[in-house]
């Protein structure tokens, strides 16, 4: 919401909600970043653009491209694979099927995954080398040269199996 900014909300019925510092029987809400302008300011830009853009559209598109990418790149090497959360927001696993607790996690490839997010690291693509970490997207990554990142992907595949 606040683009990396330290920001939070909270909401829910009226009922509940009217009672938050309302009168002296309300519940006190407090935060550490309360009422801190950059981050506000920022998080009321964010949902701007979110509200009156494609943004979202656009970030899970090329989420989708990249997602497509990289199991060609996986397929290719005969590694199974498994892609988890929205495009968007993509996690990779290699394992057959999504991790659903961390003692599924642990059956999976998660060493073959931080040798291949440290060989795309050196080649310039950077990201979390921990599996459990998502792909974050954002709009920039529309305008990415897909057969670079295809390119980068293959090769630095190839060298983590190695």
């Amino acid at each position: 919401m606040g683009n990396g900014y330290p920001v939070a909300a909270f909401g829910g019925r009226a009922d509940v909600m009217d009672v938050v510092g309302s009168h002296a029987n309300g519940v006190v809400h407090g935060g550490t970043y309360t009422a801190n302008m950059v981050a506000l300011s920022a998080a009321h830009a964010t949902l701007d653009i979110l509200s009156h853009t494609d943004a979202l559209k656009t970030v899970d598109h090329i989420g989708c491209r990249i997602q497509a990418l990289l199991g060609r790149v996986f397929t290719q090497a005969g590694v199974p694979h498994a892609f988890a959360g929205p495009p968007a927001m993509l996690g990779i696993h290699f394992t057959p099927h999504v991790p659903e607790t961390y003692r599924d996690w642990r059956k999976t490839d998660s060493e073959l995954y931080r040798r291949f997010a440290w060989q795309m690291i050196a080649n310039g693509v950077m990201l979390e080398p921990d599996s459990r970490e998502p792909w974050f997207m954002c709009e920039a990554h529309s305008e990415l040269d897909l057969g670079w990142l295809e390119d980068i992907a293959t090769r630095s595949f190839q060298n983590a199996m190695a």
